[in-house]
């Protein structure tokens, strides 16, 4: 058990060794360690123009300017002094011989470039390997707005792939450009890729410890014009993400747009920031931090707040989870007093714009305003363990949908209402597009608040909820301070959970957790996962039940001592096993049977769709596994090991359900759309295996089917297509295939009957694949075809 005033006193204390730290680093002239190269030298208070050298240096940015730089030369500005213009060094350097890098030199206040209102200050164009650090920058024009200003600016305009770039340490502020976010807008910091002939990417950005303040238009912001692909609604030129971005320790406050925004990137990291008063202009949609067109961006560690919401402006959330996404993680942030809210979800774009895979968990939201969580599209994703506050005379909503497609889970959520605002869907985005699983409601408890499920209410029993202040430190009054907490144990278990809290305690991966971002309890997942003797090895059939004839054994186990023997036919063992709503999983377990043919079943039932059975008939131990999807009220599933005919027993042993990743998106069609499957929009029926929705296709569709693309395959490996298939007129074949994953190589599984069952077939990747398209196809005959459940997963 940890205590809330220990807690209060190590983060005080943390934060008073940072400060000090920092203000160590800005009172000691700092000079990089370089590869060997030859230092340059800049004063701008010095009289007369020199040579560059320590003793005869450049009195202006012309010097610097003109000079063509070698890997690992420095560039020192002098500490105390001002430079007017824009500087833009030449050259680059190189991995062997080491960084170019800008830096001060001197004692006294950090020295300044002034843009003067023009286009930028510091800029590099397809030019690599270069360190900036230590400086401080403005770029003010006498019109605010009258063109684009920026203070830093890296390009690349059909370069290729540039390698490694550092901004440190840097203090920019007073820039007052116009409001463009685009690949030549204003910015404090813009990062940006031109050009549409040669694709071109950044790899290795780190943008560290900057101070970025008083922006017209963007804090930190990054664009392309190699963009496309079909999550954004384009196809050319196509999406060539940048690598290794980390933006991280900044602070950015005051600007008129955006504060963070990471663009066409693959696992970028945006961490320790602080993003307040953004969006102090009424232009065009703005947030505090965000992504957008990029894959797997995690977010963590961050507060936003302050950021506002003016007109013109329909977002002013702290963070957003933007459309032209896929695995975007939010996690462990702090957000407060955000006048659009704390999260936006928007798949938004409408067309096959999507946003898919989201996880949102472990954040702490404080009085955030109008809807604390706006719902405008979001496929497959998630929204777990976080703790929303809402004071009274608060009129927000705590959950808002405004439209697009929507397919969320909402599980082990710690929501303290004490305003007056609700839960807000449309017709076409009714509740039952979203899963609310095990949340606790504590205070006004308005008519649209979810029940059932797992959902609670009750008082949590928080330490001194409300009294979060400035500081993703500062909220210690949401640890829950009793363990008579209704919230302690009551949460569902969610797969790939992060490990850890908001405050770093370990939150268990077996054992239920607690609701809420704090994890109060310390369960034993070892004891919960013995406890479940899914190998039967506490020796008897505790947590299983017995259906006719069944026992466990203790001779001839696949491993350890024991295994289940069910027979003579029927026989069987059960249980319930605890899972999370409309997740993905596989079951799997080893069977034999004492005489040849006769055959064993491991299966899960009960699961929101179809019931899921593998099978095998062998004398020998055989692993056998078959993948599913829970349905949205699920929370456990009834795993068993059956013998269905025959004369002999039948064993099993080592059996589990785990969750394991499902490529294709929207499988079970919930969100009421069929986006990303291409082909026909709203191609649906209510004709549902899982749920209130399937696909559908028909002779109208061309060629029959709806298809989608499945990217972030890995070559040479074998996965598995399934689906619950069905046909609305029996006779009829219904198939879902799998094509282009080698070659032009097909293969696929049917069903001619009008009862949905379960059907899977697998194929292999070839060299260099990493994409496949699957469909869901009406083959041959009339009517319908119906496709649910579907899932793609690596073997």
């Amino acid at each position: 058990m940890r205590h809330v005033t220990d807690t209060r006193r190590f983060i005080a204390g943390l934060v008073v060794t940072l400060l000090l730290a920092c203000a160590t680093v800005v009172l000691t002239p700092a000079v990089q360690a370089q590869a060997a190269g030859t230092s340059y030298y800049v004063d701008c208070s010095a009289a007369a123009n020199g040579t560059g050298t320590s003793g005869s240096p450049w009195n202006s940015l012309a010097g610097p300017n003109a000079k063509t730089f070698a890997p690992g030369d420095q560039l020192l500005l002098k500490r105390g002094t001002t430079c007017t213009g824009t500087l833009h060094p030449l050259g680059s350097g190189s991995a062997a011989g080491g960084s170019i890098s800008i830096d001060a030199y001197g004692t006294g206040a950090l020295p300044i470039i002034a843009g003067g209102g023009g286009t930028d200050a510091i800029y590099l164009h397809n030019q690599e390997y270069w360190e900036i650090s230590n400086l401080e920058v403005t770029n003010t024009g006498a019109v605010k707005g009258a063109n684009a200003r920026r203070g830093v600016y890296v390009v690349l305009e059909n370069y290729g792939t540039g390698n490694h770039y550092k901004v440190s340490n840097l203090n920019i502020h007073d820039v007052n450009g116009n409001n463009s976010k685009e690949v030549d807008g204003s910015a404090g910091i813009l990062f940006a890729v031109l050009g549409t002939t040669t694709p071109s990417a950044f790899n290795d950005v780190d943008i560290d410890g900057n101070t970025v303040a008083n922006i017209a238009r963007s804090g930190i912001n990054m664009s392309s014009t190699w963009l496309c692909r079909p999550s954004i609604g384009c196809n050319t030129p196509a999406w060539t993400p940048w690598t290794g971005v980390v933006v991280h320790n900044n602070t950015v406050h005051d600007t008129d747009g955006d504060g963070i925004v990471v663009q066409m990137s693959q696992d970028a990291l945006i961490e320790h920031n602080v993003v307040y008063n953004a969006a102090k202009a009424p232009n065009a949609a703005n947030a505090g931090i965000w992504a957008w067109d990029s894959d797997g961006t995690v977010i963590q560690y961050n507060e936003a707040y302050g950021t506002k919401k003016l007109t013109g402006n329909p977002d002013g959330q702290g963070f957003d989870v933007d459309y032209g996404q896929d695995g975007t993680v939010v996690q462990y942030n702090y957000s407060h007093d955000n006048e659009g809210g704390f999260l936006l979800f928007c798949g938004c774009g409408g067309g096959s714009r999507l946003s898919s895979n989201a996880v949102v968990r472990y954040n702490v939201s404080e009085d955030d305003r109008l809807r604390v969580v706006n719902m405008l599209g979001s496929q497959d994703s998630k929204f777990y363990n976080n703790t929303i506050y809402l004071p009274s005379g608060s009129t927000a909503n705590v959950f808002e949908v405004t439209g697009a497609w929507n397919d969320l889970t909402l599980a082990n959520n710690l929501i303290y209402n004490l305003g007056s605002g609700g839960y807000a869907y449309t017709s076409g985005q009714p509740a039952s597009n979203f899963a609310w699983r095990n949340n606790l409601f504590y205070g006004n408890h308005p008519a649209s608040e979810p029940t059932g499920n797992g959902n609670i209410t009750g008082d949590p029993l928080l330490a001194s909820p409300g009294s979060g202040g400035t500081g993703i430190g500062s909220v210690a009054g949401y640890q829950i301070s009793s363990s008579s907490s209704p919230a302690i144990g009551a949460g569902v278990v969610i797969p790939d959970n992060g490990g850890k809290d908001y405050w770093g305690s370990a939150v268990p991966s077996v054992c239920a957790p607690d609701i809420g971002a704090d994890q109060f309890s310390t369960p034993s997942d070892a004891t919960c996962l013995a406890n479940e003797n899914l190998g039967f090895e506490k020796g008897s059939l505790t947590a299983w039940s017995a259906w006719n004839s069944a026992s466990v054994v203790n001779s001839g186990a696949h491993s350890g001592t024991y295994a289940a023997r069910v027979g003579p036919s029927p026989a069987s063992v059960e249980q319930n096993v605890p899972v999370a709503p409309r997740t993905t999983y596989r079951v799997s377990g080893w069977v034999k049977s004492a005489v040849a043919g006769e055959v064993m079943n491991v299966g899960v039932k009960n699961t929101g769709g179809l019931e899921t059975t593998a099978s095998a008939s062998g004398t020998g131990w055989t692993f056998v596994s078959a993948d599913f999807t829970t349905g949205a009220a699920n929370g456990t599933v009834r795993l068993y090991c059956y013998k269905s005919s025959g004369t002999g027993n039948g064993y099993c042993d080592d059996l589990a359900v785990t969750p394991v990743k499902n490529y294709a998106i929207n499988g079970n069609f919930e969100s009421g759309h069929t986006v990303p499957w291409r082909n026909g929009d709203f191609s649906l029926t209510g004709t549902a295996a899982n749920g209130n929705a399937a696909g559908l296709t028909n002779a109208s569709l061309t060629s029959g089917s709806l298809f989608q693309i499945v990217t972030g395959l890995t070559p040479n490996t074998t996965y598995r297509l399934t689906g619950s298939l069905a046909s609305q007129t029996a006779g009829t074949t219904t198939a879902l295939e799998a094509k282009l994953y080698n070659g032009t190589a097909v293969t696929s599984a049917s069903t001619t009957s009008s009862t949905y069952s379960k059907q899977s077939t697998t194929f292999t990747t070839g060299a260099g694949v990493t994409s496949a398209r699957i469909y869901c196809h009406l083959v041959s005959g009339s009517g319908d075809g119906y496709c649910d459940e579907v899932t793609l997963t690596q073997q």
